[in-house]
């Protein structure tokens, strides 16, 4: 892998080639006595903004949000192992030992599991900003209208413009980017609103255990800058009003295992902040000789700690975007961890003339899931350079920040839908929807579509509490329909007043004449391939909705 041309990243905690056995993953049973000074509330443990997201998911605060304990790893030190790193979600630490596992069990009887990983550097645990200096509130707006200039080509191509013209940007919505370093981006004009504003809410570098990430590699300069770059008539990034949190947790000089534990932290220090999207261009399968590699046996969904860990964030109301990898040229070819992971929005690249770009990754998963899940143009893409100037660069690295900008404006329009649903509109919006592949996944998004199916979503909740059990009134099939849809009605029920076919934007495409009979034959043959809704008007404001596909 040439980390210096694509700059697509990697790391691995089940190897299954050649391991060093002195390194290791040890597994608790417990959160330890401690627990109970954390039972009493989240607040000690999670900014407002991370409550209030979970709550809005459904997620509430439980015994993984506790800290690993500090007897267990007290009582490891003492027996001489060295404790590289921490995860509370997994209730597991990273450690060097010469100890096996019954010796370990002896020392701190509470290890329930041990797996090894590759080599690391042993360095002490970053302290992460202090939650209580986090604010739940995030800046005012600013102008919603803007001159493009040479990133205009990328954002057309999924009609996010649309977006920005009905004023989503981003605003009040919080960015984490993962990546290997963010050069000169505190200096560069292109991010002088992102700093005047007070968007920056943290940064850290996991990697040396510091706040240095400006002067390290230029990888994640490109990245974020497809996002919150604002330069106008030069350059704007796809979502220039969000907030964001950087974190350096990729070294480029060597890919070793080290890279696990450091986004993992990142990733529970990010949520722990209240962070609604995680933007990682990073993905991993090839190590340095002697780390030990995956195989695409293991891009399954459940082997590797950090896909795991990217669907326990999605558990908890983040939406994690991640890049496919650029293996598709070479012997490897196939995604790369944690896209293979069921909850995140996996993206690959296309070029400016909208064919698949070669490097780009190709799915299925081992398990046989489609990915990549969208594509955005990675090939040939606009970004700011070193110079603060508008360059070129081509990889996933930079197709999936384009995305995760698009989900940021569409989080800002709605901010009571899920993760989840975001993630479906954004598939149910791209362009081969309906014919998905292994190449391209769903296709390339479509901004202004998948603001009205969220839009769709948004009235059928408003419906459904005004409607409640409608569904047993009505019945629509077959779905996916060809080319009659059939609307049956309990006509002994609430009156029908009017029926009408919607196309994904909310268009009435076809009306259908009301009688009281109790079944509709609805011609669709006409209509293109994609997602309609049926509409039934029940009178005095009362509304149903019924989704179905046109194959």
């Amino acid at each position: 892998m040439n980390k210096f041309g694509w700059l697509f990243m990697g790391f691995v905690l089940l190897a299954t080639g050649s391991k060093a056995q002195d390194k290791y993953w040890v597994f608790f049973q417990d959160k330890g006595l401690e627990a109970a000074q954390f039972s009493a509330g989240a607040e000690k443990l999670l900014s407002p903004r991370a409550i209030a997201r979970r709550a809005r998911h459904g997620f509430t605060f439980s015994p993984a949000d506790y800290p690993v304990s500090a007897t267990y790893l007290r009582q490891l030190q003492d027996a001489g192992v060295q404790i590289h790193a921490t995860s509370k979600w997994m209730n597991a630490a990273s450690i060097r030992t010469a100890l096996d596992y019954r010796h370990l069990q002896q020392a701190c009887p509470a290890i329930v599991d041990m797996r090894p990983v590759g080599r690391y550097i042993c360095t002490s645990h970053p302290a992460a900003t202090s939650i209580s200096q986090i604010t739940d509130t995030l800046p005012d707006s600013s102008s919603t209208s803007f001159t493009y200039g040479v990133s205009a080509n990328q954002l057309d191509k999924m009609e996010l413009p649309c977006l920005h013209e009905r004023g989503y940007t981003g605003e009040g919505v919080l960015v984490a980017v993962f990546d290997a370093g963010f050069y000169n981006v505190d200096t560069i004009s292109a991010f002088d609103s992102t700093w005047l504003n007070n968007r920056v809410v943290s940064y850290y570098d996991f990697v040396d255990n510091d706040s240095t990430i400006f002067n390290e590699s230029t990888h994640g300069l490109g990245v974020i800058s497809t996002i919150i770059a604002n330069r106008p008539g030069v350059y704007v990034g796809a979502a220039p009003h969000v907030s964001v949190v950087m974190a350096r947790t990729e070294n480029v000089f060597s890919e070793t295992h080290q890279e696990e534990d450091d986004w993992l932290r990142a990733m529970e220090w990010a949520d722990s902040i209240g962070v609604d999207i995680i933007q990682s261009s990073l993905g991993y399968n090839y190590f340095d000789t002697g780390e030990g590699d995956y195989t695409y046996q293991d891009m399954n969904g459940d082997t590797a700690i950090i896909t795991r860990a990217a669907d326990l964030a999605a558990a908890r109301g983040i939406l994690v975007v991640t890049s496919a990898g650029n293996e598709g040229n070479g012997s490897w070819r196939y995604i790369t961890a944690p896209c293979d992971a069921d909850s995140v929005l996996c993206v690959g690249s296309i070029n400016p003339n909208d064919t698949r770009s070669s490097f780009s990754s190709v799915g299925p998963t081992a398990d046989g899931r489609i990915k990549p899940d969208v594509v955005a143009m990675g090939g040939a893409a606009r970004i700011i350079n070193t110079s603060g100037n508008p360059g070129t660069g081509s990889g996933t690295s930079f197709a999936a920040p384009q995305i995760a900008g698009l989900v940021a404006c569409l989080i800002q329009a709605h901010p009571n839908r899920s993760n989840m649903d975001v993630i479906a509109a954004v598939k149910q919006s791209a362009d081969q929807f309906l014919n998905p592949d292994s190449l391209l996944g769903h296709g390339v998004p479509n901004a202004c579509i998948a603001d009205s199916i969220l839009s769709e979503m948004d009235s059928l909740a408003l419906e459904s509490a005004t409607m409640e059990n409608i569904q047993q009134y009505v019945r629509i099939f077959p779905n996916p329909a060809e080319d009659i849809l059939v609307l049956e009605v309990n006509t002994s029920q609430p009156r029908l007043q009017k029926i009408d076919v919607l196309n994904a934007a909310g268009a009435r495409v076809i009306g259908i004449p009301v009688t009281q009979k109790s079944i509709y034959e609805i011609g669709v043959q006409d209509l293109p391939a994609g997602m309609y809704i049926l509409r039934m008007d029940f009178g005095d404001g009362r509304l149903h909705s019924e989704k179905f596909i046109r194959q």
